[in-house]
């Protein structure tokens, strides 16, 4: 009996599907070196080291960060990310991503930022999602994070 090249697609097929499944095990392991890069019309830009654990086996790429933001309670808006950043499999790491956050409310945010600034630490709730990419596969990986964070010095 002679094989199909068709029964070879099918099969390297469910094996990448199936691949995917170990990225729900992925944690955020904390944000650090936090770094203000500017100021522009509604948004600001900063850079932060983002800490990354993967236990999986497979290695993946970051596509697209979309994530609603407050700030102890107060919602300042929607932070995203331009980087595409690879993690690679069975890692535990930290990578330098660039973020924009899309102030929702100048006026109020602008208040609530500096109130932020004058204290040292602050609880930051992020909801939203992080899209990534590993081998054909592209999946969304819904985010509900809250830590404390500790502000840093050079914004006090």
């Amino acid at each position: 009996m002679k094989k199909t090249p068709c029964f070879s697609v099918v099969i390297v097929f469910l094996t990448t599907l199936l691949s995917c499944s170990g990225l729900n095990d992925i944690t955020f392991t904390g944000a650090d070196g936090f770094t203000l890069k500017g100021m522009e019309n509604n948004s600001v830009s900063f850079s932060a080291d983002i800490g990354v654990h993967n236990p999986s086996g497979f290695g993946f790429q970051v596509r697209e960060v979309n994530l609603k933001t407050s700030v102890d309670g107060n919602f300042i808006g929607t932070l995203s990310s331009p980087d595409k950043v690879r993690i690679p499999a069975r890692s535990d790491s930290s990578y330098r991503m660039n973020f924009s956050l899309e102030i929702a409310n100048m006026l109020t945010s602008a208040s609530t930022l500096y109130t932020l600034s004058r204290k040292k630490k602050v609880s930051v709730d992020m909801q939203g999602y992080v899209k990534t990419r590993s081998g054909l596969m592209t999946k969304r990986i819904d985010v509900h994070e809250t830590q404390v964070i500790d502000v840093p010095s050079n914004l006090r």
